[in-house]
């Protein structure tokens, strides 16, 4: 999305894909979307001001910077995983994980730590 200002007033707001193959977004967006053509980025939004609240090494001004990148990586891994099994989502009526028919149930924290995938 790009929004256009002028000063504090804001004009106008265009969508476009800035990155990627226009067919794939569209076949993705077919695949995926209520509203068919319609791009948002409130969803990946709402992440990324989640995990920013949840892990302060990833906001801009922090005291606690990131500076191992294997811990960063595991620290998102497991807010990813809580974000999606255990935090109830009230558009949603639930998880990110329910509504994409993962689960049929909230998960709690220490059924998510003692979770095993099956190896088939």
């Amino acid at each position: 999305m790009v929004k256009e200002r002028v000063g504090k007033r804001l004009k106008r707001v265009s969508k476009r894909v800035a990155y990627g193959c226009v067919a794939r977004a569209e076949e993705l967006m077919q695949a995926s979307q209520v509203l068919l053509g319609t791009i948002t980025t409130a969803y990946i939004e709402r992440l990324n001001a989640t995990l920013r609240t949840w892990l302060p090494a990833l906001t801009r001004r922090t005291r606690t910077p990131s500076r191992a990148r294997e811990r960063l990586e595991a620290a998102l891994f497991w807010t990813g995983c809580v974000y999606n099994f255990c935090h109830v989502h009230a558009r949603l009526s639930g998880t990110p994980a329910m509504a994409a028919d993962l689960t049929d149930h909230v998960w709690s924290i220490e059924e998510l730590i003692r979770y095993r995938c099956r190896r088939e």
